[in-house]
């Protein structure tokens, strides 16, 4: 939404993306000399620092239109320049770690034109990268720490958003959670506790809160966010929301008696409603994987061997399975076969990597096929390895 100022070289722009029930409007004030000021105050908070002002300039750079800190500029045309270290692969979706200049960089790179008619959705509605690009400050004017955001690209066509990037940097010294030894150690939950408690007082929902997406400096005993493109901001919060949230979180990692203690406002006396909840919160979750496993196309590959379409788990893909595949009648060769009538092998498929999420004991699922006959199942192969 544009607003046109007294000054005639100020236009006062405010993001769509950071409106509505409670979000801060983001102004920007874009001047002749292609600069754009935030109007509110610089994001502050006690751990992480952003490395510039708040100002962000405007440049074309590789067929796109970027968004970033002015002390980024000279570092972006690098970046884009070296091939990095892949952090997340998928058919849209790139994650790539860069080193440069003494720091470390994570660019997220998001391609829409790979799948279908998503770019013309952005028309109307913010994607993950502008999403993050907008919540970053905002959390961090509300006094959450977030890792320092630079670089914000996009590149659109007639047909919509056919590319969106986002650089951030990793700040020195922070880890994930899923990389410390024993995340249940009071010197870690008591700190996590105070952290969370301080995001939920500023009225902050991180909807997708988890061990992956926490950062922790040990030496600072400190912690701070990545992957903020999912956030409710709010005056404040009622105690249903803040269970609910700390629920969600219970769901990817434990929480102890230290963390309630930390957390305070008396929830030590809501942690086994806090627990329950949580379990069955991480239930629905595996069940919803174990249904979408089949189209993990980082995990799982599509083989046609011995005239079937087989669904295969690429870690077991080797020439022995290959041999299987091609001839599942004949010897397992230290597999597991499943020789199933009028049943669908993908469905045991599911059940079993269900069974395998849940921590069970349990034949680890490597391949299923079925031979349908007028679209019924005739026969499904499914093919299994013992621990």
């Amino acid at each position: 939404m544009l607003a046109f100022c007294p000054d005639a070289a100020l236009t006062v722009v405010t993001s769509a993306a950071s409106t509505g029930p409670g979000h801060a409007a983001a102004y920007h004030l874009y001047n002749s000399d292609g600069h754009t000021t935030l109007r509110c105050e610089p994001p502050v908070d006690g751990f992480v620092q952003r490395p510039y002002d708040g100002r962000v300039i405007r440049i074309k750079h590789a067929q796109m239109r970027w968004e970033l800190a002015p002390e980024f500029e000279a570092l972006l045309p690098q970046l884009l320049q070296q091939s990095g270290e892949p952090v997340k692969i998928s058919s849209a979706t790139t994650v790539m770690r860069h080193r440069l200049a003494g720091r470390e960089f994570y660019l997220k790179r998001y391609f829409h034109e790979r799948r279908g008619l998503a770019p013309v959705a952005y028309f109307i509605r913010a994607d993950k990268c502008l999403r993050e690009w907008t919540h970053a400050p905002l959390l961090q004017q509300r006094g959450v720490a977030v890792v320092p955001h630079l670089a914000h690209g996009e590149r659109w066509s007639g047909r919509g958003l056919m590319e969106s990037a986002l650089v951030s940097e990793g700040p020195a010294g922070y880890e994930s959670l899923t990389a410390l030894a024993d995340v249940t150690a009071a010197e870690i939950q008591h700190p996590l506790g105070e952290f969370v408690r301080r995001m939920h007082d500023a009225g902050v929902l991180y909807l997708d809160i988890s061990r992956q997406n926490v950062l922790y400096s040990a030496h600072d005993r400190a912690f701070c966010l990545i992957d903020v493109d999912k956030v409710s901001v709010h005056s404040s919060l009622t105690d249903e929301r803040r269970r609910e949230n700390l629920a969600f979180f219970q769901s990817f990692m434990p929480l102890t008696a230290a963390f309630f203690e930390g957390y305070g406002h008396g929830f030590v006396a809501h942690a086994s409603v806090i627990a329950r909840h949580a379990e069955a919160i991480r239930q629905a979750r595996l069940r919803q994987w174990a249904r979408r496993c089949l189209a993990h196309t980082n995990r799982v590959g599509v083989h046609r061997l011995g005239g079937l379409k087989w669904h295969v788990r690429l870690e077991f893909l080797d020439d022995q399975l290959r041999r299987l595949l091609a001839s599942p009648d004949g010897a397992a060769n230290g597999f597991v076969v499943h020789r199933m009538r009028f049943r669908s092998a993908k469905a045991a498929y599911r059940e079993a990597y269900h069974r395998e999420l849940c921590g069970q004991r349990t034949a680890r699922p490597v391949a299923a096929a079925d031979k349908r006959v007028l679209g019924i199942v005739w026969r499904g192969y499914f093919i299994a390895k013992m621990p």
